[in-house]
Protein backbone atom coordinates (compact mmCIF):
# COMPACT_ATOMS: atom_id res chain seq x y z
CA UNK A 1 0.00 0.00 0.00
CA UNK A 2 1.22 3.48 -0.81
CA UNK A 3 1.36 5.91 2.11
CA UNK A 4 -0.91 8.52 0.52
CA UNK A 5 -4.70 8.19 0.25
CA UNK A 6 -5.44 9.65 -3.16
CA UNK A 7 -7.20 7.40 -5.67
CA UNK A 8 -10.91 6.76 -5.05
CA UNK A 9 -13.11 4.64 -7.32
CA UNK A 10 -16.87 5.06 -6.88
CA UNK A 11 -18.89 2.25 -8.46
CA UNK A 12 -22.43 3.10 -9.53
CA UNK A 13 -24.94 0.28 -9.98
CA UNK A 14 -26.52 2.14 -12.91
CA UNK A 15 -25.59 4.40 -15.77
CA UNK A 16 -26.40 8.10 -15.60
CA UNK A 17 -28.81 9.84 -15.05
CA UNK A 18 -30.57 7.62 -12.46
CA UNK A 19 -31.05 9.12 -9.00
CA UNK A 20 -28.44 6.83 -7.49
CA UNK A 21 -25.89 7.73 -10.17
CA UNK A 22 -26.59 11.41 -9.51
CA UNK A 23 -25.70 10.83 -5.85
CA UNK A 24 -22.43 9.25 -6.96
CA UNK A 25 -21.81 12.23 -9.25
CA UNK A 26 -22.10 14.76 -6.43
CA UNK A 27 -19.95 12.80 -4.00
CA UNK A 28 -17.29 12.36 -6.70
CA UNK A 29 -17.26 16.05 -7.58
CA UNK A 30 -16.88 17.04 -3.92
CA UNK A 31 -14.09 14.51 -3.37
CA UNK A 32 -12.19 16.03 -6.30
CA UNK A 33 -12.70 19.51 -4.87
CA UNK A 34 -11.23 18.24 -1.62
CA UNK A 35 -8.08 17.13 -3.42
CA UNK A 36 -8.73 13.45 -4.21
CA UNK A 37 -8.38 11.85 -7.62
CA UNK A 38 -11.78 10.27 -8.18
CA UNK A 39 -13.05 7.97 -10.92
CA UNK A 40 -16.65 6.77 -11.34
CA UNK A 41 -17.45 3.37 -12.86
CA UNK A 42 -20.84 2.73 -14.47
CA UNK A 43 -22.08 -0.62 -15.81
CA UNK A 44 -22.38 -0.14 -19.57
CA UNK A 45 -22.20 3.39 -20.96
CA UNK A 46 -19.64 5.88 -19.69
CA UNK A 47 -20.92 8.40 -22.24
CA UNK A 48 -24.19 8.51 -20.29
CA UNK A 49 -22.46 11.15 -18.15
CA UNK A 50 -23.41 13.66 -20.85
CA UNK A 51 -27.08 13.15 -19.99
CA UNK A 52 -26.51 15.09 -16.75
CA UNK A 53 -25.71 18.28 -18.66
CA UNK A 54 -23.48 19.43 -15.85
CA UNK A 55 -19.77 19.52 -15.08
CA UNK A 56 -18.09 16.37 -13.87
CA UNK A 57 -14.68 16.93 -12.29
CA UNK A 58 -13.88 13.20 -12.33
CA UNK A 59 -13.23 10.66 -15.06
CA UNK A 60 -15.78 8.00 -16.01
CA UNK A 61 -15.09 4.38 -16.84
CA UNK A 62 -17.34 1.38 -17.41
CA UNK A 63 -17.23 -2.09 -15.97
CA UNK A 64 -15.61 -3.82 -18.95
CA UNK A 65 -12.57 -1.54 -18.62
CA UNK A 66 -11.54 -2.92 -15.23
CA UNK A 67 -8.19 -4.19 -16.50
CA UNK A 68 -7.11 -0.66 -17.45
CA UNK A 69 -8.47 1.19 -14.41
CA UNK A 70 -5.01 2.63 -13.66
CA UNK A 71 -5.18 4.62 -16.91
CA UNK A 72 -8.00 6.71 -15.45
CA UNK A 73 -6.04 7.97 -12.44
CA UNK A 74 -3.55 10.80 -12.89
CA UNK A 75 -0.71 8.89 -11.21
CA UNK A 76 -1.45 5.70 -13.20
CA UNK A 77 -1.81 3.77 -9.95
CA UNK A 78 -4.73 1.55 -8.87
CA UNK A 79 -7.45 2.78 -6.51
CA UNK A 80 -6.63 3.03 -2.82
CA UNK A 81 -10.31 2.61 -1.99
CA UNK A 82 -13.32 1.33 -3.93
CA UNK A 83 -16.76 2.47 -2.78
CA UNK A 84 -19.58 0.38 -4.28
CA UNK A 85 -23.15 1.61 -4.48
CA UNK A 86 -25.10 -1.42 -3.27
CA UNK A 87 -24.08 -5.11 -3.13
CA UNK A 88 -26.03 -5.94 -6.28
CA UNK A 89 -24.69 -8.82 -8.27
CA UNK A 90 -23.20 -6.93 -11.23
CA UNK A 91 -21.46 -4.55 -8.81
CA UNK A 92 -20.10 -7.48 -6.80
CA UNK A 93 -18.78 -9.22 -9.92
CA UNK A 94 -17.07 -6.04 -11.10
CA UNK A 95 -15.34 -5.59 -7.75
CA UNK A 96 -14.30 -9.23 -7.72
CA UNK A 97 -12.69 -8.73 -11.12
CA UNK A 98 -10.87 -5.65 -9.83
CA UNK A 99 -9.63 -7.54 -6.78
CA UNK A 100 -7.94 -10.11 -8.99
CA UNK A 101 -5.67 -7.37 -10.31
CA UNK A 102 -5.38 -4.79 -7.54
CA UNK A 103 -5.35 -4.44 -3.76
CA UNK A 104 -7.66 -1.85 -2.20
CA UNK A 105 -9.96 -1.04 0.70
CA UNK A 106 -13.60 -1.88 -0.02
CA UNK A 107 -16.62 0.11 1.18
CA UNK A 108 -20.18 -0.94 0.30
CA UNK A 109 -23.03 1.58 0.29
CA UNK A 110 -26.56 0.45 1.18
CA UNK A 111 -29.50 2.49 -0.08
CA UNK A 112 -32.35 -0.04 0.15
CA UNK A 113 -33.45 -3.15 1.96
CA UNK A 114 -32.02 -5.29 -0.82
CA UNK A 115 -33.80 -8.43 0.39
CA UNK A 116 -37.17 -6.68 0.29
CA UNK A 117 -36.48 -5.25 -3.18
CA UNK A 118 -35.45 -8.63 -4.57
CA UNK A 119 -38.39 -10.39 -2.90
CA UNK A 120 -40.89 -7.93 -4.37
CA UNK A 121 -39.45 -8.08 -7.87
CA UNK A 122 -39.16 -11.88 -7.87
CA UNK A 123 -42.42 -12.31 -5.96
CA UNK A 124 -40.47 -14.72 -3.80
CA UNK A 125 -40.45 -14.29 -0.01
CA UNK A 126 -37.00 -14.08 1.56
CA UNK A 127 -37.89 -17.10 3.70
CA UNK A 128 -37.73 -19.20 0.51
CA UNK A 129 -34.38 -17.89 -0.67
CA UNK A 130 -32.41 -20.85 0.56
CA UNK A 131 -33.53 -22.57 -2.62
CA UNK A 132 -32.37 -19.79 -4.96
CA UNK A 133 -28.64 -20.62 -5.01
CA UNK A 134 -28.98 -22.43 -8.30
CA UNK A 135 -31.64 -20.14 -9.69
CA UNK A 136 -30.71 -17.63 -12.35
CA UNK A 137 -31.35 -14.08 -11.17
CA UNK A 138 -30.95 -10.71 -12.82
CA UNK A 139 -27.49 -9.32 -12.13
CA UNK A 140 -29.15 -5.99 -11.35
CA UNK A 141 -30.52 -7.50 -8.12
CA UNK A 142 -28.72 -8.49 -4.94
CA UNK A 143 -28.18 -12.22 -4.72
CA UNK A 144 -29.39 -13.51 -1.32
CA UNK A 145 -26.16 -15.38 -0.58
CA UNK A 146 -23.54 -13.58 -2.64
CA UNK A 147 -24.43 -10.13 -1.33
CA UNK A 148 -23.82 -11.19 2.27
CA UNK A 149 -20.49 -12.72 1.32
CA UNK A 150 -19.61 -9.46 -0.45
CA UNK A 151 -20.35 -7.49 2.71
CA UNK A 152 -18.31 -9.92 4.80
CA UNK A 153 -15.19 -8.95 2.86
CA UNK A 154 -15.81 -5.20 3.06
CA UNK A 155 -13.66 -2.92 5.20
CA UNK A 156 -16.61 -0.65 5.93
CA UNK A 157 -20.22 0.08 5.09
CA UNK A 158 -22.06 3.33 4.45
CA UNK A 159 -25.84 3.60 4.64
CA UNK A 160 -28.19 6.24 3.30
CA UNK A 161 -30.39 6.07 6.40
CA UNK A 162 -29.82 4.81 9.94
CA UNK A 163 -32.25 1.90 9.82
CA UNK A 164 -30.10 0.16 7.21
CA UNK A 165 -27.43 -0.35 9.86
CA UNK A 166 -29.74 -3.02 11.31
CA UNK A 167 -29.24 -5.05 8.12
CA UNK A 168 -25.44 -5.15 8.24
CA UNK A 169 -24.74 -8.76 9.26
CA UNK A 170 -21.16 -8.22 10.43
CA UNK A 171 -19.45 -5.93 13.00
CA UNK A 172 -17.98 -3.60 10.39
CA UNK A 173 -17.22 0.12 10.65
CA UNK A 174 -20.26 1.97 9.35
CA UNK A 175 -21.40 5.51 8.62
CA UNK A 176 -24.79 7.02 7.90
CA UNK A 177 -24.27 9.53 5.12
CA UNK A 178 -27.23 11.50 3.79
CA UNK A 179 -27.40 12.61 0.18
CA UNK A 180 -27.49 16.30 -0.55
CA UNK A 181 -29.57 18.46 -2.82
CA UNK A 182 -28.29 20.83 -5.48
CA UNK A 183 -29.69 24.14 -4.23
CA UNK A 184 -28.42 25.88 -7.36
CA UNK A 185 -31.15 23.97 -9.22
CA UNK A 186 -33.77 23.19 -6.58
CA UNK A 187 -34.86 26.35 -4.79
CA UNK A 188 -38.11 28.31 -4.18
CA UNK A 189 -39.42 30.21 -7.19
CA UNK A 190 -42.62 31.50 -8.69
CA UNK A 191 -44.78 29.28 -10.83
CA UNK A 192 -43.88 29.33 -14.51
CA UNK A 193 -46.98 30.87 -16.08
CA UNK A 194 -46.00 29.76 -19.57
CA UNK A 195 -45.70 26.18 -18.40
CA UNK A 196 -49.09 26.39 -16.70
CA UNK A 197 -50.61 27.66 -19.91
CA UNK A 198 -48.89 24.92 -21.91
CA UNK A 199 -50.44 22.26 -19.69
CA UNK A 200 -53.90 23.89 -19.95
CA UNK A 201 -54.51 23.60 -16.22
CA UNK A 202 -57.61 25.59 -15.21
CA UNK A 203 -57.12 28.59 -12.91
CA UNK A 204 -57.63 27.86 -9.20
CA UNK A 205 -57.06 24.12 -9.66
CA UNK A 206 -54.87 22.43 -7.05
CA UNK A 207 -51.67 21.05 -8.55
CA UNK A 208 -49.65 18.09 -7.30
CA UNK A 209 -46.36 17.02 -8.84
CA UNK A 210 -44.73 13.62 -8.56
CA UNK A 211 -41.36 12.78 -10.08
CA UNK A 212 -40.08 9.25 -10.43
CA UNK A 213 -40.51 5.93 -12.17
CA UNK A 214 -43.06 3.30 -11.19
CA UNK A 215 -41.91 -0.24 -10.46
CA UNK A 216 -43.40 -3.27 -8.76
CA UNK A 217 -41.88 -1.98 -5.53
CA UNK A 218 -43.86 1.30 -5.49
CA UNK A 219 -46.81 0.82 -7.83
CA UNK A 220 -49.37 0.59 -5.01
CA UNK A 221 -48.17 3.88 -3.53
CA UNK A 222 -48.21 5.87 -6.77
CA UNK A 223 -51.58 4.34 -7.65
CA UNK A 224 -52.95 5.68 -4.36
CA UNK A 225 -51.85 9.17 -5.42
CA UNK A 226 -53.76 8.77 -8.69
CA UNK A 227 -56.86 7.61 -6.80
CA UNK A 228 -56.60 10.57 -4.43
CA UNK A 229 -56.64 12.93 -7.41
CA UNK A 230 -59.74 11.19 -8.71
CA UNK A 231 -61.43 11.40 -5.32
CA UNK A 232 -60.84 15.14 -4.98
CA UNK A 233 -62.25 15.79 -8.43
CA UNK A 234 -65.33 13.72 -7.65
CA UNK A 235 -65.77 15.91 -4.57
CA UNK A 236 -65.84 18.96 -6.83
CA UNK A 237 -62.29 20.11 -5.97
CA UNK A 238 -60.38 20.48 -9.25
CA UNK A 239 -57.01 18.78 -8.79
CA UNK A 240 -54.33 17.89 -11.33
CA UNK A 241 -51.31 15.64 -11.03
CA UNK A 242 -48.21 16.35 -13.11
CA UNK A 243 -46.12 13.17 -13.42
CA UNK A 244 -42.63 12.59 -14.70
CA UNK A 245 -41.02 9.19 -15.02
CA UNK A 246 -41.61 5.89 -16.75
CA UNK A 247 -44.22 3.32 -15.75
CA UNK A 248 -42.81 -0.20 -15.79
CA UNK A 249 -46.09 -1.64 -14.53
CA UNK A 250 -49.74 -0.57 -15.05
CA UNK A 251 -51.25 1.88 -12.56
CA UNK A 252 -54.96 2.13 -13.34
CA UNK A 253 -57.64 -0.39 -14.24
CA UNK A 254 -59.88 0.27 -17.28
CA UNK A 255 -62.66 1.30 -14.87
CA UNK A 256 -60.38 3.96 -13.38
CA UNK A 257 -59.17 5.33 -16.69
CA UNK A 258 -61.42 8.40 -16.30
CA UNK A 259 -58.86 9.76 -13.84
CA UNK A 260 -56.39 10.30 -16.70
CA UNK A 261 -58.09 13.54 -17.75
CA UNK A 262 -56.71 15.00 -14.52
CA UNK A 263 -53.22 13.67 -15.15
CA UNK A 264 -50.41 15.27 -17.10
CA UNK A 265 -48.03 12.39 -17.71
CA UNK A 266 -44.80 13.66 -19.20
CA UNK A 267 -42.78 10.46 -19.18
CA UNK A 268 -39.02 10.79 -18.98
CA UNK A 269 -37.95 14.42 -18.57
CA UNK A 270 -34.43 15.86 -18.60
CA UNK A 271 -33.29 16.42 -15.05
CA UNK A 272 -32.66 20.15 -15.43
CA UNK A 273 -36.35 20.64 -16.27
CA UNK A 274 -37.60 19.00 -13.07
CA UNK A 275 -37.34 22.11 -10.82
CA UNK A 276 -39.55 24.19 -13.11
CA UNK A 277 -42.13 21.41 -13.12
CA UNK A 278 -42.04 21.03 -9.34
CA UNK A 279 -42.49 24.78 -8.92
CA UNK A 280 -46.02 24.46 -10.31
CA UNK A 281 -47.17 22.40 -7.33
CA UNK A 282 -49.29 23.66 -4.47
CA UNK A 283 -48.27 20.61 -2.45
CA UNK A 284 -45.72 17.83 -2.95
CA UNK A 285 -46.59 14.34 -1.75
CA UNK A 286 -44.65 11.15 -1.12
CA UNK A 287 -47.28 8.40 -0.80
CA UNK A 288 -46.65 5.29 1.27
CA UNK A 289 -46.45 3.85 4.76
CA UNK A 290 -44.02 2.14 7.08
CA UNK A 291 -43.07 -1.32 5.79
CA UNK A 292 -40.03 -3.50 5.12
CA UNK A 293 -39.32 -1.53 1.93
CA UNK A 294 -39.95 2.08 2.95
CA UNK A 295 -38.38 1.88 6.41
CA UNK A 296 -34.97 1.28 4.86
CA UNK A 297 -34.77 3.88 2.12
CA UNK A 298 -34.39 7.61 1.56
CA UNK A 299 -36.50 8.55 -1.49
CA UNK A 300 -34.36 10.74 -3.73
CA UNK A 301 -37.20 13.09 -4.51
CA UNK A 302 -37.75 14.16 -0.88
CA UNK A 303 -34.66 16.43 -0.63
CA UNK A 304 -35.74 18.09 -3.87
CA UNK A 305 -39.32 18.49 -2.62
CA UNK A 306 -38.16 20.14 0.61
CA UNK A 307 -35.77 22.46 -1.25
CA UNK A 308 -38.49 23.88 -3.50
CA UNK A 309 -40.19 25.85 -0.74
CA UNK A 310 -43.50 24.00 -1.17
CA UNK A 311 -45.39 22.17 1.63
CA UNK A 312 -44.60 18.46 1.69
CA UNK A 313 -46.74 15.53 2.89
CA UNK A 314 -44.79 12.45 3.99
CA UNK A 315 -45.58 9.04 5.50
CA UNK A 316 -44.14 8.36 8.96
CA UNK A 317 -41.22 6.30 7.74
CA UNK A 318 -37.59 6.64 6.58
CA UNK A 319 -36.42 10.28 6.61
CA UNK A 320 -39.70 11.51 8.14
CA UNK A 321 -38.55 9.85 11.38
CA UNK A 322 -35.94 12.62 11.60
CA UNK A 323 -38.38 15.44 10.82
CA UNK A 324 -40.98 17.04 13.06
CA UNK A 325 -44.66 16.83 12.14
CA UNK A 326 -46.09 20.30 11.63
CA UNK A 327 -42.64 21.90 11.47
CA UNK A 328 -40.73 20.41 8.53
CA UNK A 329 -43.53 18.49 6.82
CA UNK A 330 -47.03 17.15 7.32
CA UNK A 331 -46.28 13.62 8.51
CA UNK A 332 -49.08 11.04 8.47
CA UNK A 333 -49.11 7.38 9.56
CA UNK A 334 -50.25 6.42 6.06
CA UNK A 335 -50.30 8.59 2.94
CA UNK A 336 -52.85 7.14 0.51
CA UNK A 337 -56.09 7.90 -1.31
CA UNK A 338 -57.98 8.18 1.98
CA UNK A 339 -55.60 10.52 3.83
CA UNK A 340 -54.30 12.67 0.97
CA UNK A 341 -57.52 14.63 0.18
CA UNK A 342 -58.15 15.92 3.74
CA UNK A 343 -54.42 16.64 4.18
CA UNK A 344 -54.48 18.83 1.07
CA UNK A 345 -57.56 20.64 2.40
CA UNK A 346 -55.77 21.24 5.70
CA UNK A 347 -52.82 22.85 3.93
CA UNK A 348 -54.89 24.93 1.53
CA UNK A 349 -57.01 26.31 4.37
CA UNK A 350 -54.09 27.14 6.70
CA UNK A 351 -51.64 29.67 5.21
CA UNK A 352 -49.67 29.91 8.48
CA UNK A 353 -49.18 26.12 8.53
CA UNK A 354 -48.02 26.18 4.92
CA UNK A 355 -45.45 28.85 5.67
CA UNK A 356 -44.21 27.01 8.75
CA UNK A 357 -43.70 23.81 6.77
CA UNK A 358 -41.93 25.67 3.99
CA UNK A 359 -39.54 27.34 6.42
CA UNK A 360 -38.90 24.14 8.36
CA UNK A 361 -38.31 22.12 5.20
CA UNK A 362 -35.74 24.61 3.95
CA UNK A 363 -33.98 24.59 7.32
CA UNK A 364 -33.62 20.82 7.10
CA UNK A 365 -32.19 21.09 3.59
CA UNK A 366 -29.65 23.76 4.48
CA UNK A 367 -28.50 22.01 7.64
CA UNK A 368 -28.49 18.33 6.73
CA UNK A 369 -28.66 17.84 2.96
CA UNK A 370 -25.41 19.58 2.00
CA UNK A 371 -23.20 17.72 -0.47
CA UNK A 372 -20.00 19.43 0.67
CA UNK A 373 -20.50 18.79 4.38
CA UNK A 374 -21.70 15.23 3.92
CA UNK A 375 -18.77 14.41 1.63
CA UNK A 376 -16.37 15.72 4.28
CA UNK A 377 -17.86 13.16 6.70
CA UNK A 378 -17.42 10.50 4.04
CA UNK A 379 -13.76 11.38 3.52
CA UNK A 380 -13.14 11.23 7.28
CA UNK A 381 -14.67 7.75 7.24
CA UNK A 382 -12.42 6.68 4.37
CA UNK A 383 -9.36 7.82 6.30
CA UNK A 384 -10.43 5.88 9.39
CA UNK A 385 -10.21 2.62 7.41
CA UNK A 386 -6.47 2.92 6.80
CA UNK A 387 -3.49 2.45 9.10
CA UNK A 388 -2.18 5.58 10.79
CA UNK A 389 0.54 6.01 8.20
CA UNK A 390 -1.99 6.22 5.37
CA UNK A 391 -2.49 9.97 5.10
CA UNK A 392 -4.73 12.03 2.87
CA UNK A 393 -2.73 14.74 1.10
CA UNK A 394 -4.67 17.02 -1.28
CA UNK A 395 -3.39 17.15 -4.83
CA UNK A 396 -1.40 20.39 -4.85
CA UNK A 397 -1.60 20.71 -8.61
CA UNK A 398 -5.35 20.16 -8.74
CA UNK A 399 -7.48 23.00 -10.05
CA UNK A 400 -9.98 21.94 -7.42
CA UNK A 401 -7.59 21.90 -4.47
CA UNK A 402 -9.26 22.95 -1.23
CA UNK A 403 -8.13 26.57 -1.56
CA UNK A 404 -9.49 26.79 -5.08
CA UNK A 405 -12.70 25.17 -3.89
CA UNK A 406 -13.05 27.85 -1.23
CA UNK A 407 -12.55 30.58 -3.82
CA UNK A 408 -15.12 29.01 -6.15
CA UNK A 409 -17.71 28.60 -3.38
CA UNK A 410 -17.07 31.52 -0.99
CA UNK A 411 -20.63 31.71 0.31
CA UNK A 412 -21.42 28.03 0.70
CA UNK A 413 -20.10 27.79 4.26
CA UNK A 414 -22.08 30.84 5.26
CA UNK A 415 -25.32 29.78 3.58
CA UNK A 416 -25.38 26.17 4.75
CA UNK A 417 -24.27 26.03 8.41
CA UNK A 418 -24.61 22.29 9.03
CA UNK A 419 -25.95 21.22 12.40
CA UNK A 420 -26.62 24.81 13.55
CA UNK A 421 -30.30 24.10 14.24
CA UNK A 422 -32.09 21.62 16.47
CA UNK A 423 -35.44 20.70 14.94
CA UNK A 424 -37.58 18.84 17.46
CA UNK A 425 -36.49 15.24 17.62
CA UNK A 426 -34.09 15.69 14.72
CA UNK A 427 -30.85 13.93 15.31
CA UNK A 428 -27.95 12.48 13.43
CA UNK A 429 -26.88 8.99 14.44
CA UNK A 430 -23.58 8.98 12.63
CA UNK A 431 -21.74 6.16 14.37
CA UNK A 432 -18.41 4.72 13.41
CA UNK A 433 -17.64 1.46 15.17
CA UNK A 434 -14.33 1.37 17.00
CA UNK A 435 -13.42 -1.93 15.38
CA UNK A 436 -11.50 -1.04 12.23
CA UNK A 437 -10.93 -3.82 9.75
CA UNK A 438 -7.50 -4.02 8.13
CA UNK A 439 -8.45 -6.49 5.41
CA UNK A 440 -8.13 -5.77 1.73
CA UNK A 441 -10.89 -6.99 -0.56
CA UNK A 442 -8.25 -8.96 -2.42
CA UNK A 443 -8.03 -11.19 0.68
CA UNK A 444 -11.42 -12.77 -0.09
Amino acid sequence: MRNVLRNILLVSHSDFPTNSAVHVHHFANELVRMGLDCVVAVPKDKNSIHSLNRTNLYKVTQYNEYQTITDFFDNKQPPDLVHCWTPREHVRIYCKQLSQHYSFRLVVHLEDNEEAVTARLLQNPSSQWEATEGRKMSSCLSHPQHSKEFLRHANGVTVIIDTLQQLIPYPLPRLTVYPGVDTSQFYPRRKNSQLLSHFSIPPHATIICYTGNVYATNVAEVRSLYLAVGKRNREGKPTYLIRTGIDYTPLLTPQEDWIRKYLIELGWVEREKIPEILSLADVLIQPGKSDEFNDYRFPSKIPEFLAMGIPVILPDTNIAKFLTHGENALILPVVNEETIPPAIDLLLNNPSLRQRLIKGGLHFVYNYLNWQKNTRQLLDFYQSLFPDNKKFIPLENSLYHSQKCHESHPSQERQLPLYSLKLGNLRQKLQIFSIFSRRNYSDC
